[in-house]
Order: structure tokens, then sequence, then C-alpha cells
């Protein structure tokens, strides 16, 4: 398999950084910093696909009807657990994500990108629908919409990718100024503090 390029590498999806080594994750406004300890793949499978409609409650989604973003109970974690995840609709649906609840994750001034059945065509390895989880209570929001012109009764979105657990770099004994420089992302402080890092945005970010 080719190096990566990037955290949303366009080839079949690889582990971000291998075991023993630094992540610098941005999350709540600051990057935070860790040591991978261990690594595992959740492939795609029955295990990891969610029917969005019976999550809702419901029994079918109106034509152009939305089920509100709400959290995928399958990727909550554990304090200390990051999910590297891609995702993929199974019916002719729409999917937004957001990450958190409050922030738009694939999202600019205009625009909040929805991934359905046709992104794939564009992207073989549905490397643009990769996003990023980080520990507990930081959950990451689904939206479907129905784009028809009809009730559907199934709405499934499959997801795949890798696990890790993590241990934080201990930053204690460092000055107030150095913290604030890791936390902004300086990359002369990173490098001097904390070594090579493999930067990831685990969440969305809109300036």
């Amino acid at each position: 398999m080719p190096q990566l390029s990037g955290p949303y590498d366009s080839n079949a999806i690889q582990p971000i950084a291998k075991i023993k080594e630094n992540l610098a994750v941005y999350s709540l406004g600051k990057w935070n910093y860790y040591i991978i300890q261990h690594s595992q793949p959740i492939p795609a499978g029955p295990a990891s696909t969610v029917e969005m409609i019976a999550a809702s409650g419901a029994t079918s989604l109106v034509a152009n009807g939305t089920i509100a973003k709400r959290i995928v109970a399958i990727l909550q974690l554990n304090d200390m657990e990051f999910l590297q995840i891609r995702c993929e609709p199974l019916e002719n649906i729409e999917i937004l994500v957001w990450e958190l609840a409050g922030q738009q994750m694939f999202a600019s001034r205009n625009i909040h990108a929805r991934i359905d059945r046709n992104t794939i065509n564009w992207d073989p390895h549905m490397s643009s629908a990769t996003f990023f989880i980080l520990g507990l209570n930081r959950d990451m929001n689904l939206e479907v919409r129905n784009p028809m012109g009809y009730p559907i009764s199934q709405a499934r979105v499959i997801f795949w990718g890798h696990r890790y657990i993590l241990q934080p770099i201990d930053l204690n004994g460092l000055s107030s100024n150095q913290k604030n420089e890791l936390y902004a992302g300086n990359p002369k402080t990173v490098k001097d503090i904390i070594g090579p890092v493999t930067w990831v945005p685990a969440e969305g970010r809109q300036s």
C-alpha cells in the first residue's frame, strides 16, 4: 500500500499512524497530543451498519423528509478511544455528518456537503467520507434526508475504519506559554517538545 498522503488519503483506508507513534488531534478548539497504544480495524459488515429509520423510532421516512441529526450509538466511545471512520449509505438517501452536534463536517461558508449513493462513483474508496471521533461524550451526529418523491422504509448507513487506544502525552512541567503554543499547534514548539506527530482534525472547524 502506498504511503499515506494525509488524513483523507484517496486509497483504501489505512491506519493514520502506527502503534507508539504520536498523534496531534484537533478537538474542542485546540490541539491535543497522544501516543497510540493499540490499533485494530473495524470491518464493514452487519455489526457496523445502522438503520437510521428504526434508530429514530419511525417505520418510514416520508418523501423529501429528514431524520434530524442524532447520535450513532455504535460509534460512541470510551475515554482515550479514537476512531478513524468512513461511511457509505446503502439506500438512495443523503447523509450529513456533524462533529460535534453543533459543528458541520465537510462544510465551508456556503456548503454542507452530503454523502449519497453517487459519492462512490466519484470517490471509489469513499475517502472523502472520512471523519474522526475522539473519546467519551464527543459524539458525532448523523442527519439523513430522503431526496425521493415517495416514502422509504430503510435508510441504512455502513461504517468501517480503525479504532485506537490513546495515552495522553504528559505536559506537566511545561510553562503556560509552552502549553498554549502546543494547544495552538505551533509547529516549532510541537517539534521541540513532542517530536514528530501525525496531525488529525477530529472535528469540523469554520474558522
